[in-house]
Order: C-alpha cells, then sequence, then structure tokens
C-alpha cells in the first residue's frame, strides 16, 4: 500500500512539474511580444506603456507624454480605441463560449519631420478571444510646434493637391522626411512631395526648413519612378543583419536607392531595429521563411507555417504583411507554388555568387558585366564583403543612368499584373 501511495505522490509531482514547464513554454514561444511598463525618451516627449489585465481581455498600449496640444490628439484617440474594444467584447454573446482571452496591442512610432513639423502614427492590433487572427488599424496624426496645432493637408498645400490625393482617398496621413503616407486601415500608400511641387505645394516644407539649396531639395525629394528609364531591382537574401544591413541602407540613401530585402523569420526576431529601419527608409520586405528551408522537402502545412511565422514577426514590427516570397534556394515546385498561391513568388536572373566568393573584385564583375534593364540581382546582407561591392553596384548603376528600385515598384512600372502572374525571375521575361 505504501508503494502504491508513493507512486501515486511521484506521479502527481511528475504531472504538476510537466504543466508548469508547459505554461513556461506557451508563454515564452506563443505570447504576444508585450512590452513592460515603462517610458521612452523621445525627441519631442515620452512613450508611456501601460497594461491592463482581466479574466476577459489583455490590453497593452502606449501613450504620449509631451505638450498638452499633442497628448489631448494622440491619447483621446487611444482612450476612444480601448474604450471601443472593452464594449464591443462584453456586447458579444460568443465571448463566453471561449477560454481564450481578447487582446488589443498598441504602439506608437514618431517622425520629426523638421524643426517645426512632427508625425505620430499608431498601430492597433487586436481580436477577439474566439479569434485566432488579429485586426490592425493605423492612424496618425502630424503637428506644428510651432503654432501648437494639428497639421491637415490644406495647412501644408494648395489645393492644387487634390489632382493626386482626393479627400476620400484616406482616413488620415503620415508626414516623413521623403515622402507622405496614406492610410485606409491597414492600407497605405506613399506620395513622394516631388509630385506635389508641379501644384505650387508648400507652406511649411520647403528647402528652408531643411537648411538646403532649392535644387538639392527637389533632388531630395524627387523619388518618384520614371517608367522611361532603365531600372533594375538589387535584393539582399538571408538577412536582417545586426550591422551589415545598415552599411548597406546608407549605401543606398546616398544614391537615392531603394531595394528589396527578402528576410529570415529568425533573424527578424533577432533584428527588430534593423527591419524597422529597411521599411521606414522606404525599402521593400520580402519573406525568406524561417530558417531557410528547402520548401519542396517539406509538406503544405510545414511550408505555410515558414512563411506565415516570418509574415507574422515582419508585421508585428512595421505593420504591413509582405506580398512577395523568395523561397531558399530558389526551389519551388507545384506544392509550393499552391501553399504560396497569395503571394508572388520572386527569384532573380543575375545571381552574384556573394555567399560563395566573398570577394568584390569577382562579386561586381558578375553582377555587371551582362546587366539589362528589368533584371533582378541576387546578393547577401549578411556577409560584410558584400558591402564594398553593393557601393562599387549601386555607383556603376548610376553611373549608366539607371533607377534602383524595389521589386514591386518594378514589377508595375513594367506594367506587369502580380495578381496573375505568380513567378518572376526578371521585369523582362
Amino acid at each position: 500500500m505504501k508503494k502504491i501511495l508513493k507512486s501515486i505522490i511521484i506521479l502527481v509531482i511528475f504531472i504538476t512539474i510537466v504543466v508548469i514547464v508547459g505554461l513556461i513554454v506557451s508563454n515564452t514561444f506563443f505570447k504576444l511580444d508585450i512590452p513592460n511598463i515603462s517610458s521612452e525618451k523621445l525627441d519631442f516627449g515620452n512613450i508611456i506603456k501601460d497594461e491592463e489585465v482581466t479574466d476577459n481581455y489583455e490590453i497593452y498600449t502606449q501613450k504620449i507624454e509631451s505638450k498638452d496640444f499633442i497628448n489631448l490628439a494622440v491619447n483621446s484617440y487611444i482612450d476612444n480605441l480601448v474604450e471601443e474594444f472593452k464594449n464591443n467584447n462584453l456586447s458579444d454573446k460568443k465571448i463566453i463560449f471561449s477560454k481564450d482571452k481578447a487582446v488589443f496591442k498598441q504602439i506608437i512610432d514618431t517622425y520629426k519631420v523638421n524643426d517645426d513639423l512632427v508625425s505620430v502614427k499608431i498601430t492597433s492590433i487586436f481580436k477577439k478571444n474566439y479569434q485566432k487572427n488579429y485586426t490592425t488599424k493605423i492612424y496618425a496624426y502630424n503637428f506644428s510646434n510651432k503654432d501648437e496645432i494639428v497639421i491637415t493637408l490644406d495647412d501644408l498645400f494648395k489645393n492644387g493637391y487634390k489632382n493626386i490625393i482626393p479627400d476620400n482617398s484616406y482616413d488620415s496621413f503620415l508626414l516623413k522626411y521623403n515622402d507622405i503616407e496614406l492610410y485606409t486601415g491597414i492600407y497605405k500608400k506613399n506620395v513622394s512631395y516631388n509630385s506635389l511641387l508641379e501644384y505650387n505645394a508648400s507652406k511649411k516644407i520647403n528647402a528652408q526648413n531643411f537648411n538646403i539649396t532649392q535644387e538639392e531639395y527637389e533632388n531630395l525629394f524627387s523619388n518618384q519612378i520614371d517608367k522611361n528609364k532603365k531600372m533594375v531591382a538589387i535584393t539582399f537574401d538571408d538577412g536582417p543583419h545586426a550591422t551589415n544591413t545598415y552599411k548597406i541602407l546608407d549605401i543606398l540613401d546616398a544614391n537615392n536607392a531603394k531595394a528589396t530585402f527578402f528576410m529570415l523569420g529568425s533573424n527578424v526576431l533577432k533584428n527588430n531595429n534593423v527591419v524597422k529601419s529597411v521599411y521606414d527608409r522606404g525599402n521593400e520586405i520580402g519573406i525568406h521563411t524561417w530558417n531557410h528551408k528547402e520548401l519542396t522537402k517539406l509538406s503544405s502545412e510545414q511550408i505555410k507555417n515558414e512563411v506565415d511565422s516570418t509574415s507574422d514577426a515582419i508585421f508585428n514590427i512595421t505593420g504591413e504583411r509582405p506580398t512577395l516570397v523568395r523561397p531558399p534556394y530558389g526551389s519551388v515546385n507545384s506544392t509550393v507554388k499552391s501553399v504560396l498561391s497569395n503571394y508572388t513568388i520572386v527569384l532573380w536572373n543575375i545571381d552574384s555568387l556573394d555567399w560563395k566568393s566573398r570577394d568584390e573584385k569577382k562579386i561586381v564583375p558578375l553582377v555587371m558585366n551582362d546587366i539589362k534593364d528589368g533584371d533582378i540581382i541576387l546578393l547577401h546582407d549578411i556577409h560584410s564583403t558584400t558591402i564594398p561591392a553593393v557601393e562599387k553596384i549601386v555607383k556603376q548603376l548610376k553611373e549608366q543612368d539607371y533607377e534602383l528600385v524595389t521589386v514591386s515598384d518594378m514589377l508595375e512600372a513594367k506594367g506587369y499584373d502580380t495578381a496573375s502572374t505568380k513567378l518572376f525571375y526578371s521585369a523582362r521575361q
């Protein structure tokens, strides 16, 4: 009898340990990346993080602590969102049939446009407790520190701008250094300042604000793609890298160039700030799976997990889901195409072999010897030896009057319909 009792006690202890470990693992790997309550210093104020956790829901918010007129606009909007979230969950009868919690998470990004203008982007993701997928909402405010007012497009531009940006084409907008982002829910459209210059735009955004000449100003904002010019898309695989990617971004910025970065989810997880910088500096982010597995050797479910987990990781940082996927090793079959039918698969037609040679003297000629309009170039931002090669490639391409654009921008400029064509080696196939 004693042996039986002892066995039962040991079994109970074992089960308890398994349950505790399971809870720890679950929270470690499956809980949202929730910030602790704290404050972060900004150029024009502080971010105050807070949380509210009940039996029914979890709410994680950020509010701004700055000038009163900024606090009022931003924090009132967030309060209204939270109140709406609570009311929706309390009034939904389906809630009682689920053991999961509803979740609301909201983050703030800030931008200093110039000495007067600052912008605040509010990204919210939320779901009810019986839902698996999150809903996303993006809203932005723009402020004049000097006048202490919320800025509208009418404050910045003369009426002609409505020929490009109709009133009904956006819910809110965000002023950034290079362009204006228009938001409708989670959908974003970018409009360059240069495209508005012809309408005599800008009472506040002008060369004087940036302490540069008018010519330098117009060159700075001339990022509209000229469809009549030659163009190529430089792409980088396997990143992001904690230092190399930043150096490549600096080279691109210095040459008014953009690129597409196909990222591994495992590296996204380790380099959130790099991902955000790639995105904020106007480049494109694509999916390169989570662990660089050869998709043709995986099941449909495994392929989906590799891609979806990476999409989620990128989305949690940028608020935007990638539309492009590059399968590792360029390996594609009918199963891969079927699983990725909602994505555009992007391969390449110029391989730099930078991963193999690690030598700029070999990398540059491989790229430049047979370059043509519409080419997609493969490089890797995880190798430091690629950086000097990128600098020379970008310089030579600019000297040959090429535009260096993202894959999506090039496909659009060349008239391709990515809804009907799902796999690209180049923009001249």
